[in-house]
């Protein structure tokens, strides 16, 4: 599990990016850079499958974002088993020197694998609404005089609340820009319930436990102090999102460079 989690961290970035590479985009430039053109070149008037530029970088963003949220999964997998092996070798450990650097470890795998779960979602969020993700890359307020002539075009018509003024465009884009939140509301609700159910429980355990000198479940700590930790940020990240899900206009708004 060591070696697969060390093996899968790295590439959760490099083969996505390679990807991406293959297609012609060196960097984070390159993509914003071409989310203008796109934008630039796509007809308001119509949905993103009839602009063939936009069409064609939202697709690859989709792909790009499943290929990611797999070797997440992955790495989350190994994470949890690697955790686990971790935690029994801790419980297991009869020497107090040996103990201690194996709750560091464990501490540090734990940490390693809230990092994943992270990504992870992202990543969900990311496929799910592929098209909210690119026109994130949009430098709003920053971008050419054409570019914002063509956001002004999407805000009024997002604020408006009628697509056929500013185009089919406007209405896809506030469609997958809820869906973008939704899904990290969803998610995020269930990985912070579920953390935070491990840290009751850990917590759980050690107190039906207490008593003796030193406690059969060393890890109860670590576990309750990061798994608490983050699935109150989880959680808090929830309600963010959902707030957003049911209020999208204004945020979609800011987004796109409006007040």
């Amino acid at each position: 599990m060591w070696w697969a989690a060390a093996l899968l961290t790295p590439a959760v970035f490099l083969v996505p990016a390679g990807l991406v590479a293959l297609r012609g985009y060196g960097g984070e430039s390159d993509l914003v850079a071409a989310a203008e053109s796109a934008f630039l070149r796509a007809d308001v008037s119509a949905p993103v499958t009839d602009s063939r530029e936009l069409a064609e970088l939202t697709a690859m963003w989709r792909e790009f974002h499943l290929v990611k949220a797999l070797i997440a999964g992955l790495l989350v997998l190994a994470l949890v088993s690697l955790a686990s092996t971790v935690r029994r070798r801790v419980d297991a450990s009869e020497s107090r020197r040996r103990r201690a650097l194996l709750l560091s470890v464990h501490g540090g795998v734990v940490v390693w694998l809230l990092g994943a779960l992270t990504v992870l979602l992202a990543n969900v969020q990311g496929a799910a609404a592929p098209f909210a993700s690119v026109a994130s890359l949009l430098p709003a307020g920053h971008g050419t005089g054409q570019l914002e002539v063509v956001l002004s075009h999407l805000r009024q018509a997002v604020a408006a609340g009628t697509p056929s003024s500013g185009g089919a465009l406007a209405s896809q884009l506030l469609g997958d820009f809820t869906l973008y939140h939704a899904v990290l509301a969803v998610l995020a609700a269930a990985t912070g319930g579920v953390l935070s159910t491990l840290a009751l429980r850990a917590l759980w355990r050690r107190w039906r436990l207490r008593g003796p000198v030193r406690s059969p479940r060393p890890t109860w700590l670590v576990e309750t102090t990061l798994y608490g930790a983050a699935g109150a940020v989880f959680l808090l990240l929830s309600l963010a999102n959902a707030s957003t899900w049911v209020h999208p206009v204004p945020a979609l708004l800011a987004s796109l460079g409006g007040s």
